[in-house]
């Protein structure tokens, strides 16, 4: 696979820089041929074609998307994997993942090995464009340890696994033996070990680059993890289920979508949402013939814009990804209130080293409040008084001081997660 790996790489760095309305038509010719290949051969995507009266000559563009039925991980679910995957697929020399959400309900995902490859190369472009070197060394936080790959043996884009199970005494001493260029990890792991390596004052850690991947990254915690390494953070966002999605570039003003690799659509109320305007974020797969994701809805929130980038690619802006639906908190009238909103406002209140803020009802929240020597009864009160600002001044808030907030699943970053069904 390294030969057409590498074109594909060529290729792709090649494409965004192309002007919008041809990166417009590579993507549109891409969703024809997706489109065609899972109504003839995936039974879920033919009857949800067929309910909605749906033939794929129908879909001449991404514009005639909204014709088909969103599809969300509870819906794959419910099927059978021979219902979700393609005839003719030997599903055993398919690449396998499984991932859970928020529900912990797993869903594996099978992916031809050609069109793993290739979702690799998109990943790649991301650290390629903002810097990285082949003969850098990375360092990467993960449960696993990988199987070398053999372009590591020649000093190329070489691996060192930081585990997760480690202590962040272990992890730091890992990190100053291995000295990295690179380092790279999900936000929360990245911003544990920057709060320990601040804390206990630690010198010898300097990557050039940080790279952060898998959940939200906002821009506090982005402070914190730039303070600690002395580098940069680039943030990129992506799922399991469809890749990478989109990606900071040196500029760091928004996020680059990868329309070569899917299709991002931002959905409110059933339209899609306008430019500047929050909306679901659901993707087309443009690359995964054996078990195709169409409209799929991650059940995240974004912001699309029509601005362009200063870097000059033709690769369209995700303004800003806003965080999951259910980070998004609902006052008592029914108002939606940004995680944005209440997290900046939360984060400048003296005493606070940690903060989770949990929406049990539309009247009840619950502040999980981790103190530093700055925490004083003034601080609760504060808390308290905050967030009946933004929700209303019926809002009831119960504070608890913890020496830790446990980790959600998955080690996800969620300063906010709402319990109160809504729609949007």
């Amino acid at each position: 696979m390294l030969i057409p790996s590498l074109l594909h790489l060529y290729q792709l760095r090649k494409n965004q820089w192309l002007d919008p309305n041809r990166l417009a038509e590579i993507q549109r010719r891409k969703l024809l041929t997706v489109i065609r290949h899972a109504y003839e051969n995936v039974r879920y995507y033919r009857k949800l074609f067929d309910s909605a009266a749906v033939r794929p000559e129908d879909i001449n563009s991404p514009a005639d998307l909204t014709k088909i039925p969103i599809t969300s991980r509870s819906d794959l679910q419910r099927q059978s994997l021979e219902e979700i995957t393609a005839k003719g697929i030997d599903t055993a020399m398919c690449k396998k993942i499984t991932t859970a959400g928020s529900s912990g309900a797993p869903l594996t995902v099978v992916m031809r090995k050609g069109d793993s490859h290739y979702y690799d190369m998109v990943w790649a472009r991301v650290s390629l464009e903002n810097g990285r070197k082949l003969r850098d060394r990375a360092a990467y936080f993960k449960f696993h340890h990988p199987a070398r790959v053999w372009h590591e043996a020649l000093g190329i884009w070489r691996r060192e696994i930081i585990s997760l199970l480690d202590s962040p005494a272990t992890q730091v001493a890992r990190l100053l033996l291995i000295s990295p260029d690179i380092l790279a990890g999900n936000p929360f792991e990245l911003l544990n070990i920057a709060r320990y390596i601040t804390l206990n004052k630690v010198k010898g850690i300097s990557p050039r680059l940080v790279f952060a991947r898998g959940s939200l990254l906002d821009a506090h915690a982005r402070e914190i993890i730039e303070s600690a390494f002395q580098a940069r953070v680039i943030d990129s966002y992506g799922a399991t289920e469809v890749g990478c999605i989109a990606w900071e570039c040196r500029e760091r003003r928004a996020y680059h979508i990868n329309t070569d690799s899917l299709i991002l659509e931002a959905i409110t109320e059933g339209r899609k949402a306008r430019p500047e305007e929050a909306g679901r974020i659901v993707c087309t797969a443009l690359h995964s013939f054996a078990m195709p994701f169409i409209r799929y809805d991650l059940g995240d929130i974004g912001t699309l814009t029509d601005e362009p980038c200063a870097c000059g690619r033709g690769l369209p802006l995700l303004k800003s990804i806003d965080g999951r639906a259910d980070d998004f908190f609902v006052a008592p009238d029914g108002t939606l209130c940004s995680p944005s909103v209440i997290v900046n406002q939360i984060k400048l209140i003296p005493g606070i080293e940690q903060f989770k803020i949990i929406q049990e009802s539309r009247s009840d929240l619950t502040a999980l409040i981790v103190p530093n020597k700055q925490f004083s009864p003034a601080t609760r009160e504060h808390v308290e008084r905050t967030l009946r600002n933004i929700m209303g001044h019926d809002v009831h808030t119960a504070v608890q001081i913890l020496e830790a907030i446990p980790a959600d699943p998955l080690k996800k970053i969620r300063s906010l997660v709402s319990k109160v069904k809504r729609n949007m």
